[in-house]
């Protein structure tokens, strides 16, 4: 028993503005970017919709669907261009920040620029531009190969973490502890990502400790409004995948007041003036210390989901009437809890779930979504991707929602066969 994403309680009205045949070209037919297209179509618009897969759950709710990868630059730009549209965007990925960037340029829609883009989606661009601005975030350096990777530590010490610089998802993260982990770890983030990231080149971190959190922002005329502060839950090293978000995230007030203003730098630092962003952060003995940023809104089912349950803003309404270029007015949040908890699998192949109707009857439970199927041959825990089932709860404030959640996490079993 689970209910449709994107119509969640708690949602506010459409807002009075006439949407009505306004063509919005939305990046994407997953899971999660099925809230999107559905609020589209309650906005009144016209979603023309591109995903590679023509199977995906949101091309049934598409007016018009494309069969076009959304790295597609030219392809998707010639869609946008037979459709006349009034605005582009996306939820929960990075993949087509690019692509957004491009078609917004070439049709003089609202937008991120192509810099901006691209230093949002290569984590050696975004480094770089936290390092210029005098930003709090980790040492870093990009490598190529061992003998650079061996440089590198020798600079930033152990542990330190590598990452491919244009994935997500954790895809291709590793914590190094120790030097002989050095080529197998080297390894793995190349092999990981060799079909998302072809250079082959690698971002070297160093390790900040605490704990992290992440912001979900709203940029207007160049001011970030943070809707909602979040609380992340990771597996840890070795690859810090995430399997949980709790909003609103427990922060002191100058704590707040440091990721506030940590916010509105970043943003300008990265070129944000307009549109959403997802800032991530670790809040380290030292304060809070950058780790990356995406020109988006928040995958993971939270800014689909959690952020209308938790704060009352219709976050993805307003992403679409501003990429449309109406003018929207600052979002005023009234905090709840909302938790969203993630299921996982030993290696197998997958038989099926039990007790999802059980959880789902729980008070306060909200979604209960299987993330793979029955047969499915599952790999084990190394990324997002691998993650087989989501819960998503409400309650009176964090603490509750979170119990909640995990109550009902811990009534489903995953059957799996070696």
């Amino acid at each position: 028993m689970t209910t449709a994403p994107g119509s969640l309680p708690g949602s506010p009205p459409p807002p009075a503005a006439d949407h009505h045949g306004q063509r919005v070209l939305i990046l994407g037919a997953s899971l999660l970017q099925v809230p999107m297209i559905r609020r589209a179509r309650d906005l009144g618009m016209r979603p023309v919709v591109v995903d590679m897969d023509p199977a995906a759950p949101g091309v049934c709710l598409a007016e018009e669907f494309h069969a076009v990868s959304t790295n597609d630059i030219d392809t998707v730009l010639d869609v946008a261009r037979a459709h006349d549209i009034h605005g582009v965007a996306t939820v929960g990925t990075d993949m087509p920040v690019r692509t957004i960037a491009a078609v917004a340029q070439a049709l003089g829609l609202p937008g991120v620029s192509p810099t901006t883009a691209l230093t949002c989606t290569d984590k050696a661009v975004m480094a770089q531009a936290f390092a210029d601005a005098s930003l709090p975030h980790p040492a870093f350096r990009t490598v190529s190969g061992m003998a650079e990777l061996e440089e590198a530590v020798a600079q930033i010490g152990l542990p330190c973490i590598l990452k491919p610089l244009d994935s997500s998802g954790s895809r291709g993260v590793i914590q190094v502890s120790s030097a002989d982990q050095l080529p197998t770890a080297l390894d793995y983030t190349r092999r990981v990502t060799r079909d998302v990231s072809p250079s082959g080149q690698v971002l070297v971190e160093e390790l900040l400790t605490g704990p992290e959190i992440s912001c979900e922002v709203l940029c207007i005329a160049g001011t970030a409004h943070v809707v909602a502060l979040t609380d992340k839950a990771t597996t840890g090293a070795p690859h810090f995948i995430e399997t949980g978000h709790t909003q609103p995230a427990v922060l002191d007030a100058p704590t707040t007041a440091a990721v506030t203003s940590l916010v509105q730098d970043t943003v300008e630092a990265t070129g944000i003036t307009d549109g959403p962003a997802h800032i991530e952060m670790i809040l380290t003995s030292t304060g809070p210390r950058l780790v990356e940023l995406g020109a988006r809104m928040a995958g993971d089912f939270v800014a689909s989901h959690l952020v209308p349950l938790t704060t009352g803003v219709d976050f993805i309404g307003l992403v679409l009437r501003q990429a449309c270029g109406e003018p929207i007015d600052p979002p005023m949040p009234r905090p709840q809890g909302g938790a969203v908890r993630f299921l996982d699998a030993p290696q197998g192949t997958l038989v099926g779930f039990r007790g999802l109707t059980q959880a789902h009857g729980l008070p306060g439970v909200r979604e209960v979504l299987p993330l793979a199927r029955a047969g499915q041959r599952i790999g084990g825990l190394h990324s997002s991707t691998d993650r087989v089932g989501v819960v998503i709860a409400q309650g009176k404030d964090h603490d509750d929602a979170a119990r909640i959640c995990e109550a009902a996490r811990n009534l489903i079993t995953v059957e799996v066969q070696p």
